[in-house]
């Protein structure tokens, strides 16, 4: 298997006042195209710091991350942001819809900012709609949707790119057990077509939806 993701005695530290946190401490993992890994913890035990750094969000204080053979910290702003729109697909826990655009306008918004022809982002757009099931609602907006609806929404707008990595934090967190199965569901989908997919949950159940999962407590991998 090709390795997608490889990190070696990453940190990550913050500054509070005199205080030094360490977040992150001494993370090692890889992760090969066409994986569906979990990363589980509590709150505060450095899960979201991770996925930070992996979706270029986020810098390291020491340690390496290579991302499809690039060491990313040698990288400038535009091409982490190139990394960011192209090759990873977005899902959080608060769906981050905008309340004024419908549900094709918010999935086909992404792609307005890579300058993607009209024509090819509404075709782009409305198949990702279709591949989550909601061809027949890409006309309301967020407000006339329910939560799930909301997250796979959400979800659409991640993959219309064609990411090969999908990071989703929390992807169930604001949703009924239903409309939980539901997400899942489709994450489990794009996993199977080769979307690579590291999913941040505190969750065991939906961690064990993976095929492997990486435990984190207090920024340190415990197994």
């Amino acid at each position: 298997m090709n390795e997608l993701i490889t990190v070696r005695k990453l940190n990550r530290e913050y500054k509070t006042g005199d205080l030094t946190v360490r977040a992150l401490d001494n993370i090692s993992l890889s992760i090969g195209r066409g994986e569906f890994v979990s990363i589980i913890g509590q709150s505060g035990s450095g899960k979201s710091t991770l996925m930070n750094i992996l979706g270029c969000l986020d810098r390291q204080s020491s340690g390496e991350y290579i991302l499809l053979g690039t060491d990313v910290s040698s990288l400038g702003e535009k091409q982490l942001a190139y990394l960011r729109s192209r090759v990873i697909g977005f899902v959080f826990q608060s769906f981050n819809l905008i309340p004024s655009l419908n549900a094709l306008q918010n999935v086909e918004l992404p792609l307005i900012y890579r300058r993607i022809p009209r024509k090819q982002r509404i075709y782009a757009a409305e198949k990702a709609l279709d591949m989550v099931g909601l061809s027949s609602r890409k006309k309301h907006r967020p407000s006339e949707l329910s939560g799930g609806q909301q997250q796979r929404t959400a979800i659409a707008r991640a993959i219309a790119g064609d990411p090969g990595l999908l990071l989703a934090d929390e992807p169930t967190g604001s949703l009924d057990k239903a409309a939980g199965e539901n997400v899942l569901s489709i994450i489990n989908d794009l996993n199977g077509k080769g979307v690579t997919v590291v999913m941040i949950t505190h969750d065991s159940s939906i961690a064990a939806r993976a095929k492997r999962s990486i435990k984190i407590s207090d920024g340190r991998i415990i197994s």
